[in-house]
């Protein structure tokens, strides 16, 4: 799982490090403090991992998914912006040949 994490410092990347230490199914791969991503293996769900990385204090947005079998599964993301302050981000998340996860905030 690859998580979009909001780390602007080393304290951030140090505190996101500790929400995942020792959590159960959750094995962390690589954190790059300058592009702000967090790539997990993990056994939970994503929403789980989500959490735990909020725990840290930081917001966290699911980006993408590997391991599947399938090659043709993939993602998407639609950034929406309307009038005055409204802006949005959709996720779309192929994640078997028939489902499909869509995850989004307004």
């Amino acid at each position: 799982l690859e998580f979009a994490v909001q780390m602007r410092c080393q304290g951030c990347a140090d505190a996101v490090r500790a929400a995942l230490q020792g959590a159960p199914g959750v094995r962390l791969l690589e954190l790059r403090l300058e592009a702000q991503t967090v790539l997990v293996e993990a056994t939970v769900a994503a929403e789980r991992v989500r959490e735990l990385l909020e725990n840290s204090g930081r917001r966290a947005v699911l980006k993408g998914m590997g391991g599947s079998d399938d090659a043709s599964l993939g993602a998407a993301v639609a950034a929406l912006s309307g009038p005055g302050a409204v802006r949005g981000l959709v996720r779309f998340l192929q994640v078997s040949p028939t489902r499909c996860l869509v995850d989004g905030a307004v």
